[in-house]
């Protein structure tokens, strides 16, 4: 009796423990595998959204204010012009840092002063510092914004004196904006170009009533094409929208 007490309370032998530990061996690598997998998975989702978060956030700031874009030009004194001008990256650029497109514009934007709030025309702007200025990173869509007030008010587009130059969206690794016009009597606003200058008159440009424009005005719609690079670098996927200014005769 004693002696079937002690065999039945021996311990595991090494070649049970062995086995033991093998098992849990491959089971903790089966487990880990999956809980990498499903967390690289989120991850990757994470990224994804807020990439697609950040481009319509940008695209929809853009596409607001640009569809009231104003012109005015009617003073015998340009100075006193509101302008639209549009900038390709091969050109000579406005903003210290540009490595892309720009384009800055006149609009009517609400203004809060104290309890008070007040429309005014104000400048607008959007490029791409890709050279990291100061107080941002690379790969940043910055906004030019400028209100005036005191007179006399001068549209150059230039360091703000009364507003700011803000990052609106990080991570957009490319800017580009496509300008449509008509351009011939009658016909629809399918011309393109890459640059655009109200001021001056660069294009056969026709208004919807068959009437060349000189200057060349206001472009009928603007193509926006917007690159966004995912937080981890791992991808890239870019966004196009098509803004109609309904300030454009």
């Amino acid at each position: 009796m004693w002696q079937n007490m002690r065999l039945n309370n021996r311990g595991l032998t090494l070649t049970e423990i062995l086995v033991v530990v093998f098992i849990f061996s491959i089971l903790s690598t089966i487990m880990f595998t999956v809980f990498r997998g499903g967390l690289d998975s989120w991850r990757k989702s994470e990224n994804i959204l807020t990439m697609y978060e950040e481009a319509r956030a940008a695209l929809d700031l853009i596409s607001r204010e640009l569809q009231s874009a104003f012109l005015y030009q009617s003073s015998g004194d340009q100075n006193q012009w509101t302008k639209f001008v549009g900038i390709d990256e091969t050109g000579t650029r406005l903003k210290t840092n540009s490595t892309k497109d720009e384009l800055f514009f006149v609009a009517p934007i609400a203004l809060r002063t104290g309890e008070a709030l007040r429309m005014d025309l104000c400048e607008i702007g959007y490029w791409l510092d890709g050279k990291g200025t100061a107080g941002t990173s690379d790969d940043v869509l910055m906004r030019h914004f400028e209100s005036f007030n005191a007179l006399p008010v001068k549209y150059d587009f230039t360091t703000p004196a009364t507003g700011a130059d803000n990052m609106a969206a990080k991570n957009v690794t490319d800017l580009q904006f496509t300008y449509y016009y008509r351009n011939a009597a009658g016909a629809a606003p399918t011309a393109t170009t890459t640059n655009w200058d109200s001021g001056s008159d660069n294009l056969t440009n026709y208004d919807a009533n068959g009437n060349l424009k000189k200057p060349d005005g206001l472009p009928d719609a603007v193509g926006i094409s917007l690159t966004v690079r995912s937080r981890d670098g791992s991808q890239t996927k870019t966004f196009t929208t098509m803004v109609l200014i309904s300030g454009a005769k």
